[in-house]
């Protein structure tokens, strides 16, 4: 179940960090009383941790778009050609996701099925849809970017951004690309069941690669992908860099109707969540029911100060209404 609440405080001399610090004292009443607890969720919680997941079953043998390992001899398209419409020859091109795997294993699919998690995950983008497409002519456009990010490893961040992604490709007029920038350990691949030979660490390495090299279309109509790539020891570095300004700021406002999710490292062990921050405009925090201790979600908040729309999602929570799907996670609440 979602929830969203008020976070607007007073009486602090710094309205962001306010804003900050109510929202985290309300996490906590919410779950453990009236008065701020040292962990979000307390013995006396409403909601409890659910164990946590086993690994879907293994992906089955796939069968690669026939053009996916044969490449067109054709140039490579310019930086600011259609990314959806070309692709590289060692990254891009098409991926087909095992849609009934990830049924399987209890995530959001685009088949409109109904359950618990899918209501949750159109519960939670719909602030952040309403945010990405809601800005004036001229001005840097950056809440189309969307990065989901937790405090510390395991707490669900690589679950949340593919579910995120899987819900906002079920709108009309909507696509939506999810990006691993976990460039330390990346996820998401293994997650889909999907690799790739290149990624977002060849090309902010390469200046000979452009977005089209890297980006995958997929059997979701509406969703493209890009993968990490090989795991890289200066991650930090190279989402810090100049490259990868200049090819975030063209993700964001060349396609109009496009959102991208970001998928970084935990804050709290990794300097990769703060090289990011700055390029987008909302901050998914990721905080585990239970486990996550307040002192924790201040330390990162505190990390993603360059981003003014952090927003909290308490995950591994058990829900008192609806009916429970087969979800690796019985539920979410939402702080906006």
């Amino acid at each position: 179940m979602t929830s969203v609440i008020d976070t607007t405080a007073s009486g602090h001399d710094d309205p962001r960090k306010a804003r900050r610090v109510s929202l985290v004292e309300r996490a906590a009443q919410r779950l453990g009383g009236d008065a701020p607890q040292p962990e979000l969720a307390g013995a006396g919680a409403a909601v409890a941790e659910r164990p946590a997941p086993a690994a879907p079953p293994p992906p089955q043998q796939q069968h690669p778009h026939p053009h996916h390992h044969s490449p067109r001899p054709a140039p490579r398209p310019s930086p600011a050609a259609d990314a959806v419409s070309h692709g590289g020859p060692a990254g891009g091109g098409r991926v087909d996701i095992d849609l009934d795997r990830l049924q399987a294993g209890g995530m959001v699919t685009p088949r409109g099925e109904r359950s618990s998690i899918a209501e949750e995950f159109r519960m939670i983008k719909r602030p952040l849809l309403q945010a990405a497409f809601t800005y004036r002519p001229g001005q840097v456009r950056k809440e189309n970017l969307i990065m989901v990010t937790s405090a510390l490893p395991s707490e669900g961040k690589s679950f949340t951004a593919v579910n995120l992604a899987m819900s906002i490709a079920k709108e009309r007029d909507v696509h939506v690309l999810l990006v691993d920038a976990d460039l330390s350990r990346p996820n998401v691949g293994a997650m889909l069941g999907i690799s790739a030979e290149r990624g977002l660490t060849d090309l902010l390495e390469d200046p000979s690669l452009s977005v089209p090299d890297v980006l995958m279309r997929t059997n979701v109509p509406n969703l493209s992908i890009i993968l990490a790539g090989k795991p890289h020891p200066m991650g930090t570095e190279l989402l810090a860099s100049q490259r990868a300004t200049a090819i975030i700021r063209e993700m964001a406002e060349r396609y109009k109707d496009r959102v991208i999710i970001f998928d970084s490292a935990p804050t709290l062990v990794s300097a990769e969540g703060t090289a990011l921050s700055p390029h987008v405009g909302q901050v998914l925090l990721i905080v585990e029911a239970e486990r996550t201790t307040e002192l924790e979600v201040k330390g990162a908040l505190d990390v993603l100060h360059a981003c003014e729309n952090v927003q909290l999602v308490l995950n591994k929570v058990r829900t008192r209404f609806g009916v429970h799907s087969k979800g690796v996670y019985d539920g979410y609440y939402y702080y906006g």
